[in-house]
């Protein structure tokens, strides 16, 4: 009897520790930012040509450390660093935020990178997107305003939310914001916890083959607060902008990761293949304007793992000769 009672007196503490818990709003104490300001830019070189850097879900702009450093001499750079990563502010929560359709905190850095266009005068930027989330912002500016973007490269980037069940993969967009905003969001990442939801993110080594240097990628992303990384996740899965890409009039490379054979072959990464392979099924035949390339014995950072080999495919698709045939190197 006493470890019945026992066991009710846990399960109602751990209950009522999960109502405590609302990712959907900030942390008491919290100062955000302002809608539609970027985190933080820095620029470097003082090339005729403008290249704009983001990185993706929970990193800052120093992820474009050797990028920076290789293009520097040829190219005007505005490194960027999304709003609530790095220690940067995020977004005031919207109005509504269990509404994850509205792409609020999405917009508002559209806002803050069309501001940051107008502002320098940039007609000719190169987008670069470097691991997922930060690839919809390059695509959808590309698509909203090709006058002032010249070519985007996305690498490492997920195109859309890809369930890795394929029982419970959403057949269609309204389909996929009806699962993020009725189960996903509310059951899951609203009152989700620390220890769980650093056990339920990417795997720690998926970033580099050296895995300290993965590690430290890894533990830059967990730094994010959960409201912030939950609010940018859930506007992610509710977005599909390969329903557009046959409007695409700007030239896209997306460069992926192999994965080691030792990633690829674990339960606990099978999401990798569906994720960042699976999704881009289909975008190369919608647009004529998207090519694919797959760097081998690479994880995710694939400039730690295959320097010579991406600069060597970025190089040559920004001088216009890119074989898209040759889809593997």
């Amino acid at each position: 009897m006493k470890k019945t009672i026992l066991l009710l007196l846990l399960l109602s503490t751990i209950g009522s520790r999960a109502q405590e818990i609302n990712n959907f709003m900030h942390p008491e104490g919290y100062t955000p930012g302002k809608w539609g300001e970027l985190g933080e830019v820095q620029e470097f070189g003082n090339g005729d040509q403008s290249m704009i850097l983001l990185p993706g879900w929970g990193f800052d702009l120093t992820i474009f450390q050797n990028l920076i450093e290789r293009y520097k001499k040829d190219y005007k750079i505005y490194a960027v660093t999304l709003p609530g990563f790095g220690n940067t502010p995020a977004p005031p929560m919207p109005e509504d935020p269990a509404k994850f359709r509205d792409l609020n905190w999405t917009k508002g850095i559209q806002q803050g990178l069309g501001n940051l266009i107008e502002a320098n005068g940039i007609s000719d930027a190169i987008v670069v997107s470097y691991f997922t989330y930060s690839n919809i912002i390059a695509m959808r500016y590309a698509l909203d305003n090709p006058d002032k973007i010249d070519k985007v490269i996305i690498m490492s980037g997920m195109a859309k939310f890809t369930a890795n069940y394929p029982a419970y993969e959403p057949r269609s967009l309204d389909q996929r914001i009806a699962y993020v905003e009725k189960f996903l969001g509310p059951q899951w990442f609203k009152t989700v916890n620390k220890e769980t939801w650093d056990n339920g993110n990417f795997h720690k080594k998926m970033f580099a083959k050296d895995s300290v240097r993965s590690f430290g990628y890894w533990d830059m992303m967990s730094a994010v607060p959960i409201p912030t990384a939950v609010r940018y996740l859930c506007e992610y899965y509710c977005t599909d902008l390969s329903l557009e890409y046959s409007k695409l009039e700007v030239p896209v490379l997306v460069v992926l990761p192999s994965f080691t054979e030792e990633l690829l072959t674990r339960t606990e990464t099978s999401y990798l293949t569906p994720f960042f392979h699976h999704s881009w099924l289909g975008a190369r035949p919608a647009s004529d304007s998207i090519s694919i390339v797959t760097i081998t014995d690479t994880n995710a950072m694939i400039v730690e793992d295959q320097p010579e080999k991406l600069y060597g495919v970025i190089n040559e698709f920004l001088q216009g000769k890119l074989n898209a045939y040759q889809v593997v190197r």
